[in-house]
């Protein structure tokens, strides 16, 4: 791959790609973000769901992604013309005991994207594909929580501006959450499965890995730190690519039933992909 293809590659897919950047959201080569790379602190704390009455969670992501270097297939960036992608995702979640001791969380996951090229002084937004699925997790004790989502679909009726209506996808993670006195480990590991698009091509396979560290310094604010890794395997003459990310942010618990987090992820080695240059914000309410 020379390097003009890389670089024309990177822009052409990163509108697709951006709208997809997020939780239980897909891929693509050259893409603005490493997925689920928006998690924060307790992000799979979840209750004991032995006798647990139903409740609800709606949450708001939203990613400001700055892209104007790629990785190249040696692990150097190269210069590109200016992208700003802002993706926001509506997470509605309704959870209950599914059986003794065992919960389930139903999801739905609406995206929302805008793009602006600044170097063509061009931009568009829309509604991506939305995604949909069931969660269970267990909590063995008062420590850990353990869990999976591993049928999630990504319905592919969204807007054409945005990436959408392309490809049906599947989604499945195993995630964790470990609270230790003040300290809290929260991770996944993931993959997605892309479905054939509209041309009968089909992407690689995407892995990843994320893993977030808190320290609750007081009652209202958490710092965390955290790392990333995303691999796409090669598919369809296209090469395999990835990116190792870190991150550095807050959490506040501003209130009973919610928080807000802010973090910002950059990417420090990559491959044959945009570079994650991107500021993340998290609000969670509980009902």
């Amino acid at each position: 791959m020379t390097r003009s293809y890389r670089c024309e590659c990177a822009q052409s897919t990163i509108l697709r790609a951006a709208v997809t950047a997020a939780f239980c959201i897909v891929a693509s080569p050259a893409q603005a973000q490493i997925t689920r790379g928006f998690i924060g602190p307790h992000e799979y704390a979840l209750p004991d769901p032995a006798g647990m009455k139903p409740w609800n969670v709606f949450v708001e992501y939203s990613t400001w992604q700055k892209t104007d270097q790629v990785w190249d297939s040696g692990g150097d960036k190269n210069d590109v013309g200016k992208t700003e992608v802002l993706v926001s995702l509506s997470k509605f979640v309704h959870f209950w005991e599914l059986v003794p001791g065992v919960g389930i969380a139903m999801e739905l996951i609406v995206p929302k994207v805008g793009i602006r090229d600044k170097a063509n002084d061009t931009s568009t937004g829309g509604v991506a594909d939305p995604i949909v699925g069931p969660a269970f997790w267990i909590k063995p004790n008062e420590t850990w929580t353990f869990g999976m989502d591993m049928f999630f679909v990504q319905i592919p009726v969204g807007d054409t501006d945005v990436g959408g209506g392309d490809r049906w996808n599947a989604i499945a993670a195993l995630w964790w959450d470990g609270q230790f006195d003040k300290v809290n480990w929260t991770a996944d590991l993931g993959t997605t499965l892309h479905g054939k698009n509209t041309n009968g091509d089909r992407e690689g396979a995407q892995w990843y890995f994320n893993n977030r560290l808190g320290y609750r310094a007081s009652e209202v604010i958490e710092p965390f730190i955290g790392i990333d890794y995303e691999k796409q395997q090669s598919k369809n003459g296209n090469p395999s690519n990835h990116e190792w990310a870190g991150s550095l942010g807050l959490m506040f618990h501003a209130f009973e039933k919610g928080h807000i987090t802010v973090h910002y992820s950059k990417g420090f080695e990559g491959e044959n992909r945009a570079v994650s240059d991107n500021i993340n914000v998290r609000f969670a309410y509980a009902f």
